[in-house]
Order: structure tokens, then sequence, then C-alpha cells
């Protein structure tokens, strides 16, 4: 197995790697794999790659292409659930500060009783 070969069976298993992180929800780790994935791809396609071998790396594009889709819709899909996640949170803050508000509205009155 030569370099470029190793490099491609490289790249395949982070592609897995990050498919299987991103089911997992754990993006940071994806993120970080994002960056070396992006190194060996750039250093794969420096080498032009040999006519015997064109089967193989179109094969390996094809799966990594398909593990990208994969890796898109899950991400959409987080964003989106993060997306309610925040709103949720805002409408917790929203409803303890009205509870705030009414609790002290109500508290007046009855402090007022009693310094009065």
């Amino acid at each position: 197995m030569d370099d470029q070969e190793e490099l491609l069976q490289e790249l395949l298993s982070l592609h897995h790697l990050m498919l299987q992180w991103a089911e997992e929800g754990k993006w940071l780790d994806v993120a970080a794999v994002e960056k070396i994935r992006q190194e060996h791809l750039k250093t794969f396609f420096q080498a032009p790659i040999s006519q015997d071998r064109l089967t193989e790396v179109r094969a390996a594009l094809k799966t990594m292409l398909s593990i990208n889709d994969k890796l898109m819709g899950l991400a959409k899909k987080s964003r989106g659930g993060l997306g309610q996640d925040i709103s949720s949170i805002q409408k917790g803050r929203r409803a303890l500060a009205a509870y705030g508000q009414n609790t002290a509205s109500a508290r007046q009155p009855v402090e007022r009783a009693h310094s009065g």
C-alpha cells in the first residue's frame, strides 16, 4: 500500500467517523475532524491520480459524497432542534419574568399594609 492509497483509506475512515459522531450528536468532535479531513483532501489531490487507481478513487469519492449528504442532513436537523431548544429557553425566560412581575406587584399591597 502506497502513501496515496493509505491517505484514501484514512479519508474514508474519517468520513465514517464523522458520520458516527454526527449521529451521536458529537458536533464538536465532527468539527475537529473536519479540519483534518480538509488537510487530507488537499494533500491527496496534490498528486495526480494514476490511471489504474481511477476506479478505486471514484468509488471512494462517491462514498465520501454520500456521507457528506448524510452529514448535511443531520446538521440541518440538529440546527432545527437547537432552534427549538433556544425557543423553549426564551419562552421559559419570558414566563419567569412575567411570574416575577406578577409576584412583585402582588407583594406591593401587602408590604404597604404592613408598613402603614
